[in-house]
């Protein structure tokens, strides 16, 4: 478990990827890899992990989110919840970038460079680079799924997947069961706290809906 100052306590949460994960600063986790819907265990988890270390929503110096690129149902569950949780509260926001916060896997650290990726759906894949402070390198892309295991399989680095990229990555760094990466990028993200207003989903691509949408127009255009 990754403890941290107990000086700064927030939470964090993460329904971007294909599980729900939620955490304290001190180190309390939930994570549910059944795939149920986030907007179905989300609250609860949030509110027993409250509860079982005897804090309350005020009591945090902020709240941070996973805003994307993943599921977009998922992005917009943890968004809007940490969007209202600040709102009730007048607390300020953080949001981690999904692909970022997958660097902070402790098993990448020491290493010079790390790449991460995570599945896009549809035989795509999200790539993107940082340095051994988690400092961006290469931006975030949406990338074929088999362009993105190529260049896992050379890159001379620290390689950290999500769930769903590690069945084709043996060798790369599989997400942490203990939420260690999340509770680490959000520790790192605080001094980046923003109005809840702020709070935005990061989407890489269209979603299905938007390109079925534009391929029933485009067919309805066609004499």
């Amino acid at each position: 478990m990754f403890l941290l100052d107990n000086a700064v306590k927030f939470l964090v949460v993460d329904t971007a990827g294909p599980s729900v994960g939620a955490a304290l600063s001190d180190g309390s986790f939930f994570r549910d890899d059944d795939n149920r819907n986030a907007s179905a265990v989300l609250m609860p988890a949030v509110d027993k992990l409250l509860s079982d270390a005897k804090l309350s929503l005020s009591e945090l110096d902020f709240v941070a989110c996973v805003v994307g690129p993943g599921s977009f149902t998922g992005i917009r569950i943890g968004v809007s919840a940490v969007r209202a949780l600040c709102y009730a509260t007048g607390k300020q926001a953080v949001g981690i970038h999904y692909l970022r916060m997958l660097a902070y896997n402790k098993r990448a650290d020491g290493y010079g460079k790390i790449l991460c990726i995570s599945d896009g759906s549809n035989n795509t894949a999200y790539i993107a680079e940082y340095d051994a402070n988690r400092r961006e390198i290469l931006p975030c892309r949406c990338v074929a799924q088999e362009s993105a295991i190529a260049m896992a399989k050379a890159y001379d680095g620290a390689v950290c997947t999500d769930e769903r990229m590690a069945a084709f990555l043996p060798e790369a760094f599989a997400p942490e069961k203990d939420c260690g990466a999340l509770v680490r990028a959000a520790f790192a993200s605080a001094d980046e706290r923003v109005a809840y207003s702020l709070l935005l989903p990061v989407y890489i691509r269209e979603s299905q809906a938007e390109r079925d949408w534009k391929a029933r127009e485009q067919n309805a255009c066609i004499p």
